[in-house]
């Protein structure tokens, strides 16, 4: 039986390696990892298992499955050039590969529960501690995965997307945090790195995303962003007191060694909640509060749909009530 006996991490576990030539066929080599706790007599059943399932595919019996990882590689292979975050992505995908690895493209629905079941549990499957992840977190990985099992499905690879019934945690994500002016000076001021402590005041003055930032190009007219989200040419003009940064500082950061900058700061600084994001809706804030419309807010933040911008209809709101409050005061002499 193909089974093997490796040490990784420091605790020994199993390997199946399948390498044949069957009935003329080209040689077949598969290579599976066994998950931490699978017992020998587990080990060889499944060894038999997925030795007469190659057969069955090899002998024209039955269909080869496409297994999730199958999916993701492709994905990978195909598109990782088109991707703006593909280092973060294909990381987050390789760290959870043992957990779909081996599963089934077309039978979703009983494996996803048990897989968000998983990374919200704060034990490995070895009764080690580990780091529950948020429903957010969840979210963005199964979003990976199912984007690579539709593409599977679009290139022909898969038969039928089977999407549709993974079991994907809700998230809300209405958070109304609006950081001043003075919360972004005290995380700047705790900032031990430049390029991040220049990237806290240009997001607070520009309305601007981390990624926006790191590649914004300086113009006469302002920051040029020429790749956006929503796909379209966007320029923000430079507020006089980032003017000075937007000469002098050139973004060669990591973004990952950004974001860990932050994190610092905004501990430091006695702001542990706020996100760099929240930097954004504080500009908007600002913008609002200073009597700018809807519509000009969502040109400058580079929002294609009004839905997006309405967000912060309930600082108008607020605005229209104090001028309301104000009728038939009399003005102090």
């Amino acid at each position: 039986m193909p089974i093997e006996t490796i040490t990784k991490a420091g605790r020994k576990r199993y390997r199946w390696t399948f390498n044949r030539v069957i009935e003329g066929s080209d040689r077949i080599r598969q290579t599976k990892l066994l998950p931490f706790g699978t017992t020998q007599a587990e080990a060889d059943a499944l060894a038999r298992q997925w030795e007469s399932e190659i057969y069955a595919v090899a002998s024209g019996i039955r269909q080869p499955t496409v297994t999730i990882g199958d999916c993701v590689r492709r994905h990978i292979v195909d598109k990782q050039e088109r991707w703006k975050d593909a280092d973060q992505r294909i990381g987050t995908l390789n760290k959870w590969l043992e957990e779909y690895d081996n599963q089934d493209a077309t039978d979703l629905h009983e494996w996803s529960k048990t897989f968000v079941g998983y990374l919200r549990a704060r034990l490995d499957h070895e009764g080690y501690a580990k780091r529950p992840l948020k429903d957010g977190s969840i979210r963005n990985i199964l979003a990976y995965i199912r984007a690579a099992i539709k593409y599977s499905f679009k290139v022909g690879k898969l038969s039928k997307d089977e999407t549709a019934r993974m079991a994907i945690p809700p998230v809300n994500n209405a958070r109304h945090n609006y950081p001043e002016r003075k919360e972004m000076l005290r995380i700047a001021r705790k900032c031990r790195n430049r390029q991040t402590r220049a990237g806290i005041r240009i997001a607070f003055y520009s309305g601007m995303r981390k990624a926006e930032i790191l590649r914004a190009k300086p113009t006469k007219k302002g920051f040029l962003l020429t790749d956006t989200k929503n796909g379209e040419r966007r320029i923000i003009p430079i507020h006089p007191r980032i003017a000075v940064l937007a000469r002098k500082i050139r973004f060669t950061i990591n973004p990952q060694k950004f974001s860990d900058e932050w994190d610092i700061a905004r501990e430091l600084a006695g702001y542990s909640k706020t996100r760099f994001h929240d930097l954004r809706h504080g500009a908007a804030s600002e913008m609002i509060n200073s009597g700018v419309d809807l519509f000009t807010v969502g040109t400058v933040l580079g929002h294609m749909s009004s839905v997006s911008t309405r967000r912060y209809s309930h600082l108008v709101t607020d605005r229209l009530a104090e001028a309301v409050a104000k009728i038939g005061r009399k003005k102090k002499p």
